[in-house]
């Protein structure tokens, strides 16, 4: 395994499996203006100004172990490559921070990340440094089936160690395959709080798409290198 420290590894070579995951998923449209705030620039805006919220728990993860997660995508392309775009994400473990990070360069940060149901509604919040900064909501009413599509595009950029430039500018493609055990669309709702360091506001809903609670296995491969700038 290529990671450090050599010695004892923070985590061992994917493909990582997650049988049990549960959560939440909120699918909103929002301004194309405030997708392109949050793409770097290798990235431009998808054909549909489209964003969601998943905020899910992991209770068991091999082998990771058990974990919290919460995240924001939204629809992006890179040259004719079109998939969802991952600007934020939170965790509860270090072992899935430093592995997410070096592996794939999805933008994990440690957090708070609760996931409750209070009789009908199932409701998941984000806190990080005393800011409680998102706040969602799902209460299902019934069974839906719809397209649960698990691409998704991160980008990897890392420092020089000398502070001369970039080492690392990539992008890259990975698809999660998933077997879904159940899906409950209902009522959803979200708030986001202003956050210096979490700024998720930037991608503030303008309508509601879909509100599900989801049930499924799922299995994190290795990705794809689709765009290498450094």
């Amino acid at each position: 395994m290529k990671s450090i420290p050599v010695q004892a590894p923070m985590y061992p070579e994917p493909p990582y499996k997650y049988p049990g995951a549960r959560g939440i998923l909120i699918i909103y449209e929002t301004e194309p203006s405030s997708i392109k705030k949050v793409l770097p620039d290798v990235l431009e805006v998808g054909d549909m100004p489209l964003a969601f919220l998943g905020i899910m728990e992991y209770p068991k993860c091999e082998p990771l172990g058990p974990y919290n997660e919460a995240y924001l995508m939204v629809q992006a392309k890179c040259g004719d490559v079109s998939a969802w775009f991952n600007p934020f994400m939170w965790v509860t473990t270090e072992e899935a921070l430093v592995a997410g990070r070096e592996i794939w360069g999805f933008p994990k940060k440690m957090a708070d990340i609760k996931l409750v149901q209070k009789e009908e509604k199932v409701i998941g919040t984000v806190e990080r440094k005393g800011i409680k900064f998102i706040e969602a909501v799902v209460e299902p009413s019934g069974p839906l089936e719809m397209p649960f599509e698990a691409t998704i595009m991160t980008f990897k950029q890392m420092l020089k160690g000398d502070g001369s430039g970039l080492e690392v500018k990539k992008v890259l493609l990975t698809t999660n395959p998933l077997e879904m055990k159940k899906m409950m669309g209902g009522e959803g709702k979200i708030k986001f709080k202003k956050s210096r360091e979490d700024p998720v506001d930037l991608l503030e809903p303008t309508k509601l798409a879909a509100s599900v609670y989801v049930e499924y296995d799922m299995t994190l491969p290795y990705g794809k290198i689709i765009k290498k700038v450094v």
